[in-house]
């Protein structure tokens, strides 16, 4: 299977979790520059986490382009307020801010409802948001941009009149939507990807544990871009979320994949590389080096070799991904929840 259409990399390069576990990394002390350069050694794509929680500089773009090698790809999360989800005060550019009410109304957690930013505010949003990730549209560095939705983000047609809109306001852009509520999926689900198709967005395939707020997992393509984002299977962890107990990232996404459970994704996997231009995997089951493990596992399972330049498959520090061993998992399942809640 080719590398040039079928990419594998994780959520974060840089995830505390990751970092602290030390068996990725060569040191645990290392500059941002020397840790995205060995990151990239091994993997050819890499989501950008940080841009949900606040509009990155356009320098750090451009940085983050000097830093890889040719064909190295980075795939953006949309910022909070782009997906429903209710930004953080000190996170708003000061161009927001001049827009906001004189007293915005806050959420419980001191968050800036998204219902308080006029569509003015959310046209500048946009324009902020795509000059940040020029730099890496015009190294030929931009894989898409990920519009996960807030968990309480329902179906309806105001939602999908936005969904139709995002094209326009990021032109040359490749989209994917990540759903997390079961309005959109199954309730709606014919309406829903006919929507995606006729906006030519993809519809992320997501991989995460059964629950009762569950999302079926929906192998289906619905642009030329396909995007599979893996949250790991640990029920437990999404449970006590749901319960209202806020269980640290790595509590709930604590969850090496088994080898056979990879396995089972591989026709999945290789039916999209069949019908679409390129193919991504995203691991998000973050806690120790459990992404980057399940990463190369796929990597091998797929016969994909190393980084963009083909560097070496293993870092000498991790070695070859081993079985699980452990990790809470759940049987199989075909009916699975989305995406990670507040990440």
């Amino acid at each position: 299977m080719s590398s040039e259409r079928v990419r594998v990399g994780i959520c974060s390069w840089v995830d505390p979790a990751l970092i602290e576990d030390g068996s990725f990394y060569p040191k645990k002390s290392m500059t941002a520059e020397a840790r995205l350069r060995w990151y990239a050694r091994f993997f050819d794509t890499v989501e950008v986490n940080a841009s949900y929680y606040a509009i990155p500089a356009a320098r750090n773009a451009l940085l983050w382009a000097e830093r890889t090698p040719p064909g190295f790809l980075f795939n953006i999360k949309a910022y909070a307020l782009m997906t429903g989800h209710h930004p953080r005060p000190e996170t708003l550019p000061a161009e927001l801010q001049l827009l906001l009410p004189r007293h915005p109304r806050l959420t419980r957690r001191g968050e800036v409802a998204a219902d308080a930013f006029s569509s003015e505010a959310l046209d500048q949003t946009f324009r902020l948001f795509r000059e940040a990730i020029d730099p890496l549209a015009r190294a030929g560095k931009l894989g898409y941009v990920l519009f996960q939705l807030a968990p309480w983000v329902r179906f309806d047609h105001a939602r999908l009149d936005y969904l139709a809109s995002l094209p326009a306001r990021l032109p040359g852009c490749a989209l994917a939507v990540e759903f997390r509520d079961r309005s959109w999926l199954p309730d709606h689900v014919d309406e829903t990807l006919r929507a995606l198709r006729a906006a030519g967005l993809a519809h992320v395939i997501v991989d995460a544990p059964a629950t009762p707020n569950a999302v079926p997992y929906v192998p289906e393509l619905t642009a030329r871009t396909a995007v599979f984002r893996l949250h790991g299977r640990n029920a437990e962890g999404w449970l006590r979320q749901l319960r209202g107990e806020a269980p640290a990232v790595r509590e709930k996404y604590d969850y090496l994949y088994a080898e056979s459970e990879l396995r089972a994704l591989q026709p999945d996997v290789e039916a999209a590389a069949a019908e679409s231009e390129r193919v991504f995997i995203s691991f998000n089951n973050n806690n120790r080096a459990y992404p980057v493990q399940n990463a190369l596992m796929m990597k091998r399972i797929l016969l994909l070799h190393g980084g963009p330049r083909n560097g070496p498959p293993y870092p000498p520090t991790l070695g070859a991904p081993r079985q699980s061993r452990g990790a809470p998992r759940q049987p199989p399942a075909r009916d699975i929840a989305t995406g990670d809640l507040f990440e």
